[in-house]
């Protein structure tokens, strides 16, 4: 009986692990330590998905500190301000924290793709 509850514990084990490394969502991605954290960079240019009972969901394209296209998934409370240019925390799909920056603060790689 112990040595089937071993094998059933070390089973559950890995079927976590395996969760965690190959399925790529905001929850797994959180947790994962091969996906690194990294900075994106997008624009607010349409409009988000209204929730209920409050706040706003927005699906937008952006690029990270070396140009390389991410599309990123995050709520606000509100809506946010049109051409707003924020700077997004993000790991893999998971989005830990959102800010308003200006244009100038952006790396030139960054620039020149959002203008």
């Amino acid at each position: 009986m112990k040595k089937a509850l071993a094998i059933l514990a070390v089973l559950a084990a890995a079927a976590v692990i395996y969760g965690i490394l190959f399925f790529h969502n905001d929850v797994t991605d959180r947790f994962n330590p091969f996906i690194h954290q990294q900075d994106v960079y997008v624009q607010i240019d349409r409009d988000g998905k209204h929730l209920s009972p409050g706040g706003t969901e927005y699906t937008l394209d952006g690029y990270n500190a070396s140009g390389k296209k991410e599309e990123v998934t995050f709520f606000a409370g509100k809506d946010l301000r049109k051409n707003a240019y924020l700077k997004v925390k993000a790991k893999g799909k998971y989005v830990e924290t959102w800010e308003e920056i200006r244009f100038e603060d952006m790396p030139g790689s960054v620039q020149s793709k959002l203008k």
